[in-house]
């Protein structure tokens, strides 16, 4: 199933000059599927992706976006990292969290990769805190129960989306949103975020 990405009811359209990028909603608002069709977009446009996700749902989300199954490599143990830089989406569990500083040492295109950390709040605060240097990433995920709220908080963002308010901060004041909805602060635009089938 695909997903357009809507701003103020117009499609909207994300690229790598939106990174990196925080996304945060409490589970079931909205948020992970969200960052999975941001995700999409950037695959369309040719963008080398690497996914660390703590949630299995994720991986047969991103799936369905693909043009060839085959796009798609997943990490299942130290060895993949030196063989698998061919692949233009690469996937990593939350369970082998202990690969990621490996994995940023020695795939040999990390650093022109755009990362999405899908559900980090399911990732310890210092595997985060590997990638806080890394400008093209994607972070999605609970604030209000992530042990890295605040290093999160206190980066730089060129987008940030929020499907959920954040509890006892007075750091945001978010208006009214529909289910399924989040507010968006861009570096250009700012507003109403939402979701819209495609069909065919």
């Amino acid at each position: 199933m695909s997903w357009d990405i809507l701003l103020n009811n117009n499609s909207h359209t994300f690229t790598s000059e939106d990174l990196p990028a925080l996304i945060h909603g409490e589970r079931g608002a909205g948020a992970s599927l969200f960052s999975v069709s941001f995700l999409a977009q950037l695959y369309a446009q040719g963008e080398p992706l690497f996914i660390l996700s703590s949630g299995e749902d994720v991986k047969e989300e991103v799936l369905t976006y693909l043009k060839n199954p085959d796009d798609l490599g997943e990490i299942t143990s130290e060895s993949d990292i030196a063989t698998i830089h061919d692949k233009q989406v690469i996937y990593l569990s939350s369970t082998l969290q202990d690969l990621v500083s490996k994995t940023i040492s020695e795939l040999e295109d990390f650093s022109e990769r755009i990362v999405l950390v899908n559900k980090f709040d399911g990732f310890e605060k210092d595997t985060l805190a590997l990638l806080y240097g890394h400008s093209k990433t994607i972070y999605c995920g609970d604030l209000n129960v992530s042990e890295a709220k605040e290093p999160l908080l206190q980066l730089k963002y060129m987008a940030k989306i929020f499907y959920s308010p954040l509890h006892n901060d007075f750091r945001l004041t978010l208006p009214d949103l529909e289910k399924y909805h989040g507010y968006y602060q861009g570096r250009i635009d700012q507003g109403n975020i939402s979701l819209q089938q495609i069909n065919g």
